[in-house]
């Protein structure tokens, strides 16, 4: 360590050099091969992946990404003519743009998709594609199309994972605010400008490099659409804090009497070490997601890895290289009077935190129970631990999917939110009689707030129904109903049946709209709001869809 940093004070200007060219070239090759992350999130091998195949082939273009247009009227009802005819008009338009393959409206076929109030309805605009490979443009010009309906009587608001792409963060107010405030703590602890914009400039320019990276990576592996501002985050906070070991153990050198290269070599030798195997550490953390056998989570282990790597290079290599650039201006200006009036001074440890680690030293026994017994019951609320996934209900209150996901369980209830899909593959006469009297079954399941009817495929091959729980997506009870349908329901009623084993049922992974389709079940988070019993997609949208194949 002591030999990099010795280079890297003696060839200052050419280590910061370098690290800028790395900077502008990955930016530049950032900008113009654009971003190409992804934000399907499915597990390979499960039940939902299964129905998406099977309602696909089944359903040919219902397998699509599914998104819901809601209309509400505050001092009317959405039964009014006025109402119906402009909608109509609006849902018109968007079944024409192009990558749409279906359109429903309540008006053809309401299925419960007008509340019970009249004050509400919806919609279910279904792509050709799922929503990892929907283009941006088009999604644009579906909000576009439904908002431009909208009056100061008439509030119409869009969810799904489509919907989703239009509101992608476009800045990082947070993170700017966040550096902001360091810097100010930075200065305020060392009292030397300088000094303090050194970690958070080596941060920044490791960081970006990561972002930049992060974004070509994309292109040659699957990149989860979080995975930069995962990377982003880590990369700033380590990076700080790498920063901000040596160049404090540098000011320690140079008020020990150390010239500007021999405290930043020994500071790069000392804690350089320290950081490199905390590094190394977090690498190895992040790393271990590639071995959880989840796609989209390998590229956010590399992508963070990258940016780590990135930051630990940074501190030992240009963060050197700028100390010798300020030279003894690592020190406050009264730092560095008084060392010219008195020389160099020991440094002998005073202060709360040496009293405290003398009083660790003579008790370590005691202190290491007490830390293990706090740990403890601090961990015990895991075990009650209930996982799951944000939705679109977690999404900021301006946002179109937020507020029609409010609409939409305001008017219809929290569980059209986050719709099961049941989607089976049937053969010969038994397995559909069978198949038809399900939806009385599932009606008298406990958690179920209703069931749409049986809809067949062409072919007679092929059939859907969907399942609306009481509760909504992100609930305990809503899990627990899945987990009732997939072990205790289904199999009964599939006894005897072909389509028995095509069944499949999974919790809701994320909502938005009731119109969702299989996407949502593979996605996580900000995408879309469905889930499924096989797949998520919302059947209930497609039953009345304009395109749906006659049963």
């Amino acid at each position: 360590m002591a030999a990099i940093a010795r280079w890297c004070v003696r060839h200052r200007l050419v280590v910061v050099l370098l690290w800028l060219l790395a900077l502008g070239g990955t930016a530049a090759g950032a900008t113009l091969a654009g971003s190409a992350y992804s934000n399907d999130y499915e597990a390979p091998g499960t039940e939902s992946g299964r129905a998406t195949a099977l309602l696909d082939r089944g359903f040919h273009g219902l397998g699509g990404d599914s998104d819901t247009i809601v209309w509400h009227s505050d001092r009317g009802s959405v039964r009014a003519d006025a109402v119906q005819e402009r909608v109509g008009d609006m849902l018109d338009e968007v079944a024409a743009l192009p990558g749409i393959a279906a359109v429903s409206s309540p008006y053809e076929d309401a299925r419960g998709r007008i509340s019970e109030d009249g004050h509400t309805a919806y919609a279910t605009v279904t792509f050709d594609a799922q929503s990892d490979d929907i283009p941006e443009a088009q999604a644009k010009a579906l909000v576009a199309t439904a908002k431009a309906a909208a009056t100061d009587d008439l509030q119409i608001e869009l969810g799904g994972s489509a919907v989703a792409l239009t509101e992608a963060p476009g800045g990082h107010i947070a993170e700017v605010v966040g550096v902001a405030v360091a810097a100010v703590v930075l200065f305020l602890a060392f009292g030397s400008l300088a000094a303090s914009v050194l970690p958070i400039a080596t941060a920044l320019v490791s960081v970006g490099i990561a972002y930049s990276g992060i974004v070509l990576l994309g292109h040659l592996m699957t990149v989860a659409d979080f995975a930069p501002m995962l990377g982003m985050l880590v990369g700033l906070g380590v990076g700080i804090d790498y920063a901000l070991f040596i160049v404090t153990r540098h000011r320690r050198g140079l008020k020990r009497g150390l010239s500007v290269a021999e405290a930043a070599e020994t500071a790069v030798a000392t804690t350089g070490r320290a950081v490199v195997f905390a590094g190394a550490t977090v690498c190895i953390a992040l790393l271990g997601m590639l071995i959880l056998r989840l796609s989209f989570l390998n590229g956010v282990a590399i992508a963070a890895s990258l940016t780590v790597l990135l930051t630990v290079a940074a501190s030992v290599t240009l963060l050197p290289a700028l100390l010798s650039l300020i030279g003894p201006r690592a020190l406050s200006r009264r730092e560095r009077r008084t060392l010219a009036e008195r020389g160099p001074q020991p440094e002998l440890p005073t202060g709360f935190a040496a009293r405290w680690s003398a009083f660790v030293e003579r008790h370590p026994k005691l202190l290491g129970g007490v830390a293990v017994l706090v740990m403890g019951v601090l961990a015990l609320p895991t075990l009650s631990l209930h996982l799951g996934t944000s939705d679109q209900g977690n999404n900021p209150a301006t946002a179109t999917t937020r507020k029609a996901y409010d609409l939409l369980a305001d008017g219809f209830g929290p569980g059209v939110n986050g719709p099961l899909t049941l989607v089976a593959g049937l053969d010969g006469a038994d397995d559909r009689l069978a198949l038809d009297q399900l939806p009385a079954a599932l009606d008298a399941t406990k958690g179920v707030a209703s069931v749409s009817p049986v809809t067949y495929n062409s072919a007679g091959d092929t059939a859907f129904l969907t399942v609306v729980p009481a509760s909504s997506p992100q609930s305990q009870q809503t899990s627990e109903l899945v987990d009732r349908l997939r072990s205790d329901v289904l199999p009964k009623a599939g006894a005897g049946t072909s389509w028995r084993s095509t069944w499949a049922a999974s919790p809701p992974r994320t909502t938005t709209s009731p119109g969702s389709s299989s996407a949502s079940c593979r996605s996580s988070s900000a995408s879309s709001s469905r889930s499924a019993a096989c797949c998520s997609c919302s059947p209930s949208a497609r039953s009345a869809s304009r395109s749906r194949p006659p049963p």
